[in-house]
């Protein structure tokens, strides 16, 4: 009787257990059936994700592209409206201005650093450094490191470049001379260089800390010095002898020269065409 019970028993917990246990896989299986729809349903949708990320990037670089297109197209027409004269109304200038900011905006620095550039030579008024501000961030936003010098709103072309020593910007000495309209001799034997304009004469010497300025002796805070087969000389020692103001910027690395002895030839020039204007009109009116 044992016997039978325990059989029917042991019968009765496998039926049991059976049912248990395959319920027990097909859940496991269902749950991975799941997890590889949800995997599944993830991927689809990062992919769409991606898809529709991409979309935008491309979007935007067309939009971008496109707005380049019509700021250099507007730049080409401001140029044209300019091309006939030297003199830049203040609705021009305001067009100047624009510019620079929609060419930041689309992160085309280098192409708004040229607008400023050209705003500036255009629209320089003597003492108004202002200007310079704006191109100092642009350059420096845009990487450029060499020292530049401007004469009167104008940059001074070199084919080196001037460079920093001690505190001071040394420039090859043709460039600024020419920028400054003086005239310049160069003594191989003597290693001296002479600069003159006008009734001025100054005189200095390679590695040496002394020039000579009409017949009188100065000291330098540094010497000129030769690199690159060129004579570097000490900017604002030449510039002031020949009545220029010097300003450092040091955002963008620029020197800023004012000549002002240009400005005194050009008021003594308006003053005399002023006075042969007066001297025609009082004989006219003397004929008459």
């Amino acid at each position: 009787m044992k016997k039978l019970v325990s059989s029917t028993l042991v019968a009765a917990l496998l039926a049991t257990s059976i049912p248990v246990a395959l319920a027990a896989d097909v859940e496991t299986k269902g749950n991975g059936k799941a997890k590889a729809e949800v995997k599944a349903g993830a991927k689809e949708k990062t992919t769409e994700t991606s898809a529709n990320d991409s979309g935008v990037t491309e979007d935007s670089t067309s939009e971008s592209a496109i707005k380049d297109v019509t700021l250099k197209k507007q730049l080409i027409e401001l140029r044209q409206e300019l091309k006939h004269t030297t003199d830049v109304t203040e609705e021009q200038k305001a067009k100047y201005e624009q510019l620079v900011a929609d060419l930041e905006k689309i992160s085309d620095k280098h192409s708004a650093l040229d607008v400023q550039l050209e705003l500036l030579q255009r629209t320089y008024h003597k003492g108004d450094h202002t200007p310079f501000k704006k191109l100092g961030e642009l350059l420096e936003s845009t990487g450029e490191t060499e020292v530049k010098a401007f004469v009167d709103g104008q940059l001074v072309q070199t084919d080196v470049a001037p460079f920093v020593k001690g505190g001071r910007a040394l420039v090859p000495v043709r460039a600024i001379s020419s920028a400054l309209k003086a005239d310049v001799k160069w003594d191989a034997d003597t290693r001296t260089v002479v600069i003159t304009r006008g009734e001025q004469s100054i005189t200095l010497y390679l590695d040496k800390k002394e020039a000579t300025v009409d017949g009188k002796t100065i000291t330098l805070d540094i010497a000129p010095v030769l690199k690159n087969g060129r004579a570097f000389l000490p900017l604002r020692f030449i510039s002031e002898q020949l009545k220029a103001n010097v300003d450092w910027q040091e955002e963008g690395k620029i020197v800023i020269i004012d000549d002002l002895q240009a400005s005194d030839e050009t008021n003594e020039e308006d003053q005399d065409s002023a006075s042969t204007d007066d001297t025609d009109a009082d004989t006219n009116t003397d004929t008459n």
